[in-house]
């Protein structure tokens, strides 16, 4: 250029400015259709595709393949793909666009001759597009939306390209990702047709056949037909380019053969895969699956055995040795050697491992074992293990997770009857014999601790370790099921579901009923009443266990107890009859879960509905002995349920009836509510709640009803009748919802509170001056220095009642309160002359503010204050039954 004189460089530059000014999208001639072409595939298509390819990158580089597990045919079906390339493909989608809407030729071109080349120019006429490289920014779209995962976008961008793309093999190439749609959102007949639809030649490209066939296997892996994927698979083998995708497809045809039983061909494709060179994790797997396939009957299983413990002496595979051991524990599984492959199996879960996924397979191949045994009880800790590490995309984790609930289902109920019957034997020791072996639990777990070795209720959070842990006792009790007291599970169950089902009762007589005046005190402060009077709270020693208490808590040493105990059992037993019908479809196990109740348990309120099940199991499978369930229940249940069933074909579809009757009464009450006819709707309620007393619309009714009262008369008299729905209905949703506007209303008007209060402690507690007295001060603040405040108060007696032998203990209570105790006053006066001599804020150091308050209290009020564990309650009793009784006199 710097040789032309400057008249030609002008003339060169007016003519490059004519050819530009010609080449506008709006004019279709072969120099404009050259020129965007041009500009299109070597500029915007360009940097759009790179992007597309580097997003491509991005997600075989981030994405990491579980090897033992069935691969992917594609990385991008994991869900989590689409975070790793994104930004990639949404520059790429954007500059696809670009293309479209800056290159797009879409006016019809000029023809001027007519002749011989007639049928390519209504060819040329024809068209919708004259940009060749439009076609292909529509796909480059298509493809950047399916690697986003956003495939209903994409499959409109693909049926566009089917249905109007000029390039014959871009519509077969869109119909091979059309049909990839269809595999990943499940649409496999809609994916198959397209696939079969598709002619795929000799003269396709390599590329082409190599999306074809894989697309192809997957269709049928993803369903499970591991047989009919291989021959796909393989001819996409021989096509595809790239020797991590040769070596992927090749480990993943493998994995195939190896799910169809052909060891030897499975063998032969691991070994190739090997011979590949691949990254050494891959060839790392190769080499553990041959182990795993091995036929012990036609091969060396020594050999194996050895190139195993070479490996695992091998530094190179210390983040593998878990996948080491469990191929140790197959294999030794498969010579019949269970001890062993157990053993390898536990050494598989807890060895370290970077694969979560390895140590859920290794607590599954143990939860299978022990299924089959069967033991359920290790089973469903192992399943538990199980769902716990196994990722939530793992192919079969809603299987197992389904599998592991239904397992606890029935555990619970096991362990329960096992928890129950070992505390009836301990129960029966004498004293001695009870004593001598609390005492040899405590030596052990103290030893054990002493020696850095973890006891089951330090370690009992470790999983697997925990599940290992079940040592049974080898003294008087035979080894018929747990030891009780090793199982922190049932100690925390045992006390809380004697709470949640009957409360805080004292052992006695008649101690089901709802409607005593007084709330009783627990079993422990009842066992311990020489300690309560001294105001000693003893909730600490019960939770320590390194204390005998802490062992005696659950023991069923008296008649209520073992009743208590006798029942849960019975309970127990019909729980897992129906678990096994109705999660196992075990016919014999359900039966013989039935019978026992019925042997066990004769007099149980739950023998009908025991008898009905077993009546029902033994239909198909034994006509004789279900009728002879039939007539026993009839003849010994006649009034219950479930005799009424059977004797009345009738009577389900008329319990039907009225509960159909009972709804549409609610909804008469309800529609009365909504139109503010309150005393309508109040009356339509007590009509219910009198006909339908015992039904489960019940607590509706009173809530409903409840609700109508506050609009009619006052707070008080609404809480009245929310607080008579949690008593009659606890454990009920309604009740819930009227704790939660109680406790809204104690909020809002802590009036009501006071008076509830009040009138609660009224039928608690009983003022009687004749009676020895307890000073007592309670500090609200459980983080307060107890030690500090007992000290403060002894200085306070020391300093002011030399001669006197009083006696101060302070204590905590549930972690709510500390409660400081002074005992020792020959009588009421003298307790209440200290009372009106101590001033808290001189007494005791406080400076965090911390709310305190003082009372006396009788010992027999005392052991029912550590038990209803309110002392404001307390409080507001004592200032009106005794201190305003003095003001009075």
């Amino acid at each position: 250029m710097a040789s032309l004189k400057p008249s030609y460089k002008y003339l060169l530059l007016t003519g490059f400015s004519l050819i530009l000014a010609n080449c506008s999208v709006e004019k279709n001639t072969s120099t404009t259709r050259f020129y965007h072409g041009m500009t299109s595939r070597y500029n915007i298509y360009f940097n759009g595709y790179e992007s597309f390819k580097a997003g491509q990158v991005k997600l075989i580089t981030g994405y990491r393949d579980d090897y033992a597990e069935l691969l992917k045919v594609f990385e991008y079906s994991d869900p989590s793909t689409p975070s790793l390339c994104s930004s990639d493909m949404e520059k790429a989608l954007q500059k696809a666009s670009k293309v479209i809407s800056l290159k797009s030729i879409t006016a019809k071109p000029e023809i001027k001759s007519r002749g011989k080349s007639a049928d390519k120019e209504r060819e040329l006429l024809d068209r919708k597009e004259y940009n060749e490289w439009i076609d292909d920014s529509y796909l480059l779209i298509g493809k950047s939306r399916f690697f986003k995962h956003e495939y209903n976008e994409a499959s409109a961008v693909f049926d566009y390209c089917i249905s109007e793309a000029n390039d014959p093999d871009i519509r077969t190439e869109a119909s091979v990702w059309l049909s990839r749609i269809y595999n990943e959102t499940g649409k496999y007949n809609e994916a198959f047709r397209i696939l079969n639809e598709l002619d795929i030649s000799k003269e396709s490209s390599r590329s082409l056949k190599a999306m074809y066939y894989t697309t192809l296997a997957d269709l049928f892996i993803k369903q499970k037909k591991y047989s009919e994927g291989i021959e796909p698979l393989g001819k996409a083998i021989d096509f595809i380019a790239g020797k991590r995708t040769k070596y992927r497809l090749t480990y993943l045809l493998a994995q195939l053969n190896e799910h169809t039983g052909n060891s030897a061909k499975t063998i032969s494709l691991y070994r190739k895969v090997v011979k590949m060179n691949p990254p050494y994790d891959v060839e790392f797997n190769a080499r553990i699956n041959i182990a795993g396939v091995f036929d012990i009957n036609s091969g060396k299983p020594a050999e194996i055995r050895r190139e195993m413990e070479k490996m695992l002496k091998d530094s190179k595979n210390k983040d593998f040795l878990d996948q080491i051991y469990f191929a140790l524990g197959s294999l030794s599984m498969k010579e019949g050697n269970e001890t062993e492959a157990l053993e390898f199996f536990r050494k598989s879960a807890s060895a370290p491992s970077l694969n979560q996924n390895q140590k859920g397979r290794s607590y599954l191949a143990l939860a299978d074992y022990y299924y089959e045994k069967p033991d359920f009880m290790k089973a469903g800790k192992y399943y538990d293990s199980t769902v716990y590490f196994l990722e939530q995309k793992h192919p079969d984790y809603q299987a197992l997770k389904l599998k592991s609930q239904d397992l606890n289902a029935l555990v619970s109920q096991l362990t329960i009857i096992q928890n129950e019957d070992s505390l009836q034997k301990v129960a029966l020791m004498t004293k001695p014999q009870r004593d001598a072996l609390i005492s040899s639990i405590i030596s052990n777990i103290s030893k054990a601790e002493s020696e850095g070795k973890p006891s089951e209720y330090s370690d009992r959070y470790n999983l697997g370790q925990y599940y290992e842990n079940e040592r049974r006792f080898r003294g008087n009790i035979e080894q018929e099921g747990k030891w009780y007291f090793y199982n922190q599970t049932a100690l925390a169950f045992g006390r809380t579901e004697f709470r949640r089902r009957w409360g805080e009762r004292k052992l006695e007589d008649n101690w089901r009923r709802s409607n005593k005046t007084r709330v009783s005190t627990s079993q422990n402060a009842a066992d311990a009443e020489e300690t309560a009077q001294n105001g000693i709270d003893t909730s600490n020693a019960l939770l320590d266990y390194k204390n005998p208490e802490f062992y005696l808590r659950d023991l069923p040493l008296n008649d209520s107890l073992l009743a208590v105990s006798n029942n849960r059992i019975a309970q127990a037993y019909l729980n897992a009859g129906t678990v096994y019908s109705e999660k196992m479809a075990d016919v014999v196990r359900t039966a013989e879960s039935f019978e026992s109740l019925l042997n066990r348990y004769p007099s149980s309120e739950l023998i009908p509905e025991a008898l009905y099940n077993l009546y029902n199991v033994n239909k198909q499978a034994n006509g004789s002995k279900s009728e002879a369930y039939r007539q026993r229940l009839l003849e010994k249940y006649p009034s219950t349920e479930f005799a009424r069933i059977l004797s009345d074909p009738d009577y389900y579809e008329k319990k039907m009836a009225d509960l159909k009757m009972a709804e549409q009464l609610y909804q008469d009450a309800y529609k009365a509510f909504i139109n503010e006819n309150f005393i309508t709707a109040v009356s339509l309620c007590d009509d219910a709640i009198k006909k339908y007393n015992h039904d489960l619309l019940t607590p509706k009714f009173m809530l409903l009803r409840a609700y109508s009262i506050a609009r009619i008369k006052d707070e008080k008299s609404f809480k009245d009748e929310l607080n008579n729905l949690i008593k009659l209905w606890p454990e009920t949703e309604e009740s819930k919802k009227a704790a939660e506007i109680i406790a809204f209303l104690n909020q809002k008007i802590p009036e009501l509170k006071i008076e509830e209060d009040k009138e609660i402690a009224a039928e608690l507690y009983v003022a009687d001056s004749t009676a020895l007295h307890i000073f007592t001060l309670i500090i609200t603040d459980p983080a307060f220095n107890i030690n500090q405040a007992t000290f403060d108060v002894i200085s306070y007696n020391i300093d002011n009642y030399t001669n006197k032998n009083y006696r101060t203990e302070g204590s905590l209570t549930d972690n709510k309160y500390i409660i400081i105790t002074v005992s020792g006053f020959p009588d009421y006066p003298q307790a209440l002359e200290y009372y009106n001599s101590f001033r808290t804020g001189d007494v005791v150091r406080n400076p965090s503010g911390a709310k305190m308050m003082k009372f006396l209290i009788s010992p027999e009020n005392l052991k029912v204050l550590n038990s209803d564990k309110n002392p404001e309650r307390y409080h507001l009793f004592f200032i009106e039954n005794y201190l305003h009784e003095k003001k009075n006199q």
